[in-house]
């Protein structure tokens, strides 16, 4: 439930106001949303963030995972690294507290579960690309406004994150995802924090940390070196009707 929650959540889709979508067409930096109208503002920062996210080439960032349930006696904490390349590479490589692996290059997603030795591989297809929005690689925030309310909060301190809390507009969405916050850095205007809350009550949380921004990756970011006599399961969500 939760991958098609992902594509479901990043294949939405809405289109910003004529006045913003043509100075971004044309090259020129779209405004900050301080500087707009109150009603402009949230149209503003959606394709302000589209704008910088459109000219990353390469972004790495730390992450802290928090999740809690009501199933858990304590939150997990999970941490790691985030690494993006354009077009569609990204990895997810966690630390602490199980050290796994996510790779997604192209159409395939491969997860390496280091600690139990095994390792999944999900050809992708057509929901590359949606995958990759979800995560924060592409314009995937424009893409839910069609199917959510969004509030937009900035802040009086232009230096503090400005915040953007979504409720699902349809009873379909708000089985799957509950609500979500996104808090925006004002000089990057990427996600500094992801927080979403599951029917369940189940509540997921990532922190971003040291962002780095278009600056040269090494070509094994990208590569995995699995062992030998590794366990591998492959999964085409093709061949099971899922694309």
């Amino acid at each position: 439930m939760r991958n098609r929650r992902k594509c479901i959540l990043a294949a939405l889709w809405v289109c910003a106001p004529a006045t913003l979508a043509l100075s971004a067409a044309l090259g020129a930096q779209p405004p900050s949303p301080y500087d707009v109208e109150p009603s402009e503002r949230l149209a503003a920062l959606v394709e302000r963030m589209r704008f910088e996210q459109d000219r990353l080439q390469t972004l790495e960032a730390g992450f802290v995972q928090r999740k809690q349930s009501l199933l858990l006696l304590e939150p997990e904490v999970a941490t790691g690294i985030f690494s993006y390349e354009s077009p569609d590479r990204v990895r997810w490589e966690y630390h602490e507290p199980n050290p796994i692996s996510l790779l997604i290059d192209g159409d395939q997603m491969t997860t390496w579960y280091r600690d139990l030795d095994q390792v999944e591989e999900v050809e992708i297809g057509r929901h590359s690309q949606r995958v990759l929005e979800y995560l924060g690689a592409g314009s995937s925030l424009a893409r839910l406004l069609e199917y959510f309310e969004v509030t937009l909060s900035l802040p009086d301190d232009r230096s503090q994150p400005m915040r953007l809390e979504l409720e699902p507009k349809f009873e379909r969405v708000a089985r799957r995802i509950e609500g979500m916050k996104i808090w925006v850095d004002p000089g990057t205007f990427l996600p500094l924090r992801l927080r979403y809350t599951e029917p369940d009550g189940d509540l997921t949380d990532y922190q971003f940390a040291d962002y780095s921004i278009n600056g040269e990756l090494p070509s094994e970011r990208f590569e995995l070196d699995l062992p030998s006599g590794v366990q591998v399961r492959t999964i085409d969500l093709r061949r099971a009707g899922l694309q």
